[in-house]
């Protein structure tokens, strides 16, 4: 009686733990064919304004680099692994074609980040095991970081205050001007409606 009860417990565990596994393998399965994905924009969209964007527009690199940003936002896996070794080229060109008037510190250091995220992402795609979570953060950092960009590439035509005042001065003394001419008209036309 005693062996019965043994191989009835044994035969119970056994199928127990069965299941679980199979419930672990088919759950595993699940977590390989759904590839990770991004959020699908960053966390800020930057708009150039007019002076930045009539020089980006001629800027291929620039061109280029902003697709690339686009194919990021919201990549696969496989695509972020795809297009990493283009990105690091394409980072590695916008830095070395920067036009005259966009050169400053703040860019540079700004070009530096997207170089250096693009390179370490390209490092990270050519492992033989690839660290997807890793990977992924560092591709959803990069469009972040091409916007962070452009918004060093407004700051260049900020106006200084110095610079505000002035513009602002000369806007006052022109409308001065304006009134004080409509003033003239309105005596002029008041004056003649009185002789009449």
């Amino acid at each position: 009686m005693k062996f019965l009860v043994t191989i009835l417990i044994t035969l119970f565990v056994t199928m127990s733990c069965g299941d679980t596994t199979t419930a672990k393998d088919s759950q595993s399965q699940d977590e390989v064919s759904k590839p990770p994905m991004m959020p699908n924009s960053p966390k800020i969209q930057v708009t150039l304004q007019k002076e930045p964007q009539d020089l980006v527009n001629i800027w291929l690199a620039y061109i280029t680099a902003e697709d690339v940003m686009t194919t990021l936002n919201g990549a696969t896996l496989q695509t972020v692994v795809d297009k990493a070794s283009n990105s690091a080229k394409i980072m590695k060109e916008l830095r070395e074609t920067v036009p005259v008037e966009l050169k400053s510190n703040a860019v540079k250091a700004r070009l530096t980040v997207l170089v250096t995220k693009s390179r370490i992402l390209e490092q990270l795609t050519k492992r033989q095991t690839l660290n997807k979570e890793e990977i992924m953060i560092l591709a959803e950092e990069l469009p972040q970081d091409f916007e962070n960009f452009k918004l060093q590439l407004n700051e260049i035509f900020l106006k200084t205050p110095d610079q505000f005042e002035i513009e602002l001065d000369s806007q006052l003394d022109s409308l001065q001007k304006v009134n004080e001419q409509q003033n003239g008209l309105l005596l002029q036309e008041n004056t003649s409606l009185q002789v009449q």
